[in-house]
């Protein structure tokens, strides 16, 4: 068996590095232009307006993590209360 490790292998060819990857065209909303800075207030009001239809992310954040402390025991007390209702034990 010949020993394949005594020489380096060739250089890489150019050809054989190159990767084409297809153009596409980007669908993503673009944000509306800015209006002139000379208006500090029309800043602001267009601001707000594109943001306040929108739910901010902390609320989402408060309410993912309200339901789950709300929902957890809320959910044990409904299957405790199936339970007992199933088994008879209440009177």
């Amino acid at each position: 068996m010949p020993n394949d490790y005594t020489r380096l292998p060739s250089a890489p060819r150019v050809e054989d590095l190159v990767v084409e990857v297809p153009a596409f065209e980007d669908d993503r909303p673009q944000p509306e232009p800015e209006p002139p800075a000379a208006a500090p207030e029309l800043v602001a009001a267009t601001r707000f307006a594109q943001t306040s239809h929108a739910t901010p992310t902390i609320r989402r954040t408060q309410m993912r993590a309200a339901a789950w402390i709300a929902g957890v025991p809320i959910g044990a007390l409904a299957v405790v209360a199936v339970v007992q209702v199933l088994t008879g034990a209440v009177r």
